[in-house]
């Protein structure tokens, strides 16, 4: 058995492709809100950070404002956005698998909990996972190390057995902040050049690949 038991994954650009769903919101909060059609490249940007950070950093948001987008994201968000999504190729079997040889899976996301939970039984994949981690609606501000740090509490897990699965640079320094390694995956929003200079513990292309860095280690 590898010295990794648990794992945790980031959700949007991970294990799904929300970006249909995330997008179309946006739009629907920048046209709403009176800041006309934002462009794809500002789009993918909000794909893994907190709404209200992308709103403050990308965009030079006041914070009141950011929330108030974020609110107008969420409108459309809550009732068409979470079904616009599909879940990455060869995921289903990753899962099952890590299930079978006796991981503990986890979900460790900067997305609303409620979203995560209702689009892993959308999708059917919930049965995998032992906990859901993500953040509240209340708490717009809440950082990447602190979800992790959070599912490591609840799944009672030992920071040296524990391995962060993400798709962009938040999920990487999220995991060293808290003292995990991070596995960074190709087939979402990221780049081995984002990965490379933010020190990716393990850098995959595939969902299956994550078994070659378990058995090595």
């Amino acid at each position: 058995m590898s010295k990794f038991k648990f794992i945790l994954f980031d959700f949007d650009g991970t294990l799904v492709d929300s970006s249909e769903g995330i997008f179309k919101s946006l739009t629907y909060a920048f046209e709403n809100m009176g800041h006309g059609t934002p462009d794809e490249e500002l789009l993918r940007k909000f794909v893994g950070p907190p709404l209200h950070y992308s709103f403050t950093k990308f965009c030079g948001f006041t914070s009141e404002h950011a929330y108030e987008m974020t609110e107008k994201y969420r409108e459309r968000y809550k009732k068409t956005g979470y079904l616009e999504n599909r879940v990455y190729d060869g995921i289903p079997e990753m899962l099952e698998k890590l299930k079978k040889e006796g991981y503990v899976l986890g979900t460790a996301s900067s997305k609303p909990i409620k979203f995560i939970n209702d689009i892993c039984e959308q999708r059917d994949i919930k049965k995998y996972f032992t906990h859901i981690g993500g953040t509240q609606f209340d708490n717009i501000k809440e950082s990447k190390a602190t979800v992790i740090k959070d599912a490591l509490t609840a799944l009672g897990a030992d920071a040296g057995a524990t391995l962060m699965v993400g798709d962009r640079l938040f999920d990487i320094l999220g995991a060293h902040e808290v003292g995990i390694p991070c596995c960074a995956v190709l087939f979402g929003f990221g780049n081995r050049s984002e990965f490379e200079e933010y020190k990716a513990d393990y850098i995959i292309e595939k969902p299956c690949d994550i078994f070659d860095i378990l058995n090595k280690e």
